[in-house]
């Protein structure tokens, strides 16, 4: 079923609320949407509830506004969790997910009970940051078609690729799809964004998981164990032989991950 709160956000919602357990809400990454998680709503709807839902400028969701910041999407957030006034949550965020959820964690603590980041960007290296404005610049001239086979190839294995070639295909023509203008926006915030309230993490008091795969190019194991050194209260995971789609090409033991988190802070 499709939903909207008052505010244009279309969000899912899975299973039942639980008194023991906080709600689940899951946020993409930049160019895809709350689909993203459909191996996450399946392991964990029949104990949880569980929200997905699609970011300003991606999916159903309203077009991205021309003044956008990481600081808009977590109000966004914020916004949608009033609406199904819940309390607190658990919070995952993926990629430029990630980055917002770090946000978030930093403006509305009081909402947060545990907080896990994956395969985001942390402090950039200087040939990483050279390497992803060089992305920027090409999507700014080129839209969501800038660099797209390069991307999947960095985000998935080549066993994963050549085995779903029809997934593959979906998740292409689902980037391609973008709003162009909302695309390039978004994509800007998760090229600047890596040190975004560098200043504020460790005002993060909640319970954090941190995770990347072992072979992401681009949110790397190192900035992981950076980030997490920033956080009161974080734990690190790296996933082996995992690149930059968890949730979709390692969703057991991504879920697995989770599952063991989830209990240890519930």
């Amino acid at each position: 079923m499709k939903l909207f709160c008052p505010y244009g956000t279309h969000y899912q919602s899975f299973g039942e609320r639980q008194s023991d357990s906080p709600t689940l809400v899951f946020i993409h990454g930049v160019g895809l949407d709350l689909s993203l998680w459909e191996r996450q709503v399946n392991a964990f709807k029949s104990t949880h509830q569980v929200i997905t839902y699609d970011m300003m400028g991606h999916g159903l969701s309203l077009n991205a506004p021309a003044n956008i910041t990481l600081e808009t999407l977590a109000q966004q957030l914020h916004r949608l969790i009033e609406h199904l006034q819940l309390e607190k949550i658990t919070l995952v965020g993926f990629s430029l997910g990630g980055l917002v959820a770090r946000v978030f964690a930093i403006k509305y603590p009081q909402k947060l009970h545990s907080l896990s980041i994956m395969n985001s960007v942390f402090d950039r290296s200087e040939d990483l940051r050279q390497g992803i404005l060089n992305r920027v610049n090409e999507v700014d001239k080129s839209g969501p078609s800038a660099n797209i086979d390069q991307a999947l190839a960095r985000w998935f294995s080549r066993n994963y690729t050549q085995e779903n070639p029809h997934y593959i295909a979906q998740l292409k023509a689902k980037v391609l799809a973008n709003h162009s203008a909302s695309y390039r926006l978004c994509y800007r915030l998760f090229g600047e964004g890596d040190n975004v309230m560098k200043d504020h993490l460790s005002g993060i008091r909640c319970p954090t998981l941190v995770t990347t795969g072992e072979l992401d190019p681009g949110s790397t194991p190192a900035m992981s164990y950076a980030l997490a050194a920033k956080l009161p209260f974080a734990t690190v995971s790296i996933l082996p032989n995992a690149r930059h789609m968890m949730p979709v090409e390692n969703a057991h033991e991504v879920n697995q991950l989770l599952h063991q988190f989830i209990s240890i802070h519930s």
